[in-house]
């Protein structure tokens, strides 16, 4: 007689991906991640959110300049994985993400709670070396008037008699 093991539908489910991070640094919704990496959420972004694409020439690039408290969509938008996704807070030279894949098409959201100089690393998939990206998280631009800058009052419509 032979012995035959069904499979629940817990041990069908792929395993959940890891995620760290340091929440007085970085705001991620590890959910929103998990169905991202599924391809379950649409892969668009939120209009507002700073899209971060993670491409093979990341180093070439001048620090990105990111607006703290807004929402950041890490893209990865090459054909193969990326590995060991890192970000580091550079004035305390500590590790404030990580994730172990991002896979290729996929994407992350989170948002940086503090201003300050973070490094963002990550290697490509049957690659040797590791990219570096910088990052400047800066104050919030507050508008300088309560008008929006398109208006003018010329733009009145004029009453004729």
């Amino acid at each position: 007689m032979t012995h035959q093991h069904s499979l629940g539908e817990k041990e069908l489910l792929p395993p959940i991906p890891q995620f760290s991070h340091d929440p007085s640094f970085v705001a991620f919704r590890s959910w929103t991640t998990i169905l991202s990496l599924e391809k379950i959420l649409p892969d668009e972004n939120p209009a507002s959110a700073y899209a971060l694409f993670l491409g093979e020439k990341a180093d070439a690039h001048d620090p990105e300049r990111i607006s703290v408290r807004g929402p950041v969509c890490l893209r990865n938008p090459t054909r193969f994985a990326h590995l060991n996704v890192t970000i580091v807070c550079a004035r305390i030279d500590r590790e404030v993400f990580f994730v172990p894949e991002l896979a290729a098409g996929r994407f992350l959201h989170l948002e940086f709670l503090q201003e300050g100089s973070y490094n963002l690393h990550y290697a490509p998939a049957f690659s040797q070396t590791t990219l570096h990206r910088s990052l400047q998280i800066v104050p919030p631009k507050t508008p300088s008037s309560p008008i929006a800058p398109n208006f003018h009052p010329s733009l009145k419509p004029k009453i004729r008699i």
